[in-house]
């Protein structure tokens, strides 16, 4: 999942938790709110906000990191031609790759802070 995506289910999960925890502040089920409705509205509230924090908290945590290293690779090569694709230490989210060689070519691409390589 690209990284705007991921920000967005942030967004959506923090929407989602705070409506769910202020329905259930509403609702209180064990009797720990205030009886008066105003009173009530406002400890929901805080109740929701703080529970939407830690979620996205949670969440924006997981949107925030590298989601992995991922490498994508199509690539074609005919005669003598070379194709190579290098990741690095981390790929922070993905290198993409669609390349096409012929004859005496070479396609090199690096991602993710490698350091070059030396022909020995």
């Amino acid at each position: 999942m690209s990284r705007p995506w991921r920000w967005v289910v942030v967004v959506v999960a923090t929407g989602v938790g705070f409506l769910i925890a202020f329905g259930f502040g509403q609702w209180d089920p064990f009797g720990w709110f205030p009886e008066k409705d105003s009173d009530r509205i406002s400890v929901a509230g805080a109740f929701a906000g703080a529970m939407a924090a830690v979620i996205a908290l949670a969440v924006g945590w997981w949107a925030g990191g590298s989601g992995g290293s991922s490498l994508n690779q199509r690539a074609r090569a005919s005669g003598t031609s070379q194709i190579t694709q290098h990741g690095g230490r981390t790929a922070s989210g993905g290198v993409n790759q669609h390349a096409r060689a012929d004859g005496d070519s070479r396609i090199d691409q690096r991602g993710g802070g490698e350091a070059e390589e030396q022909a020995s």
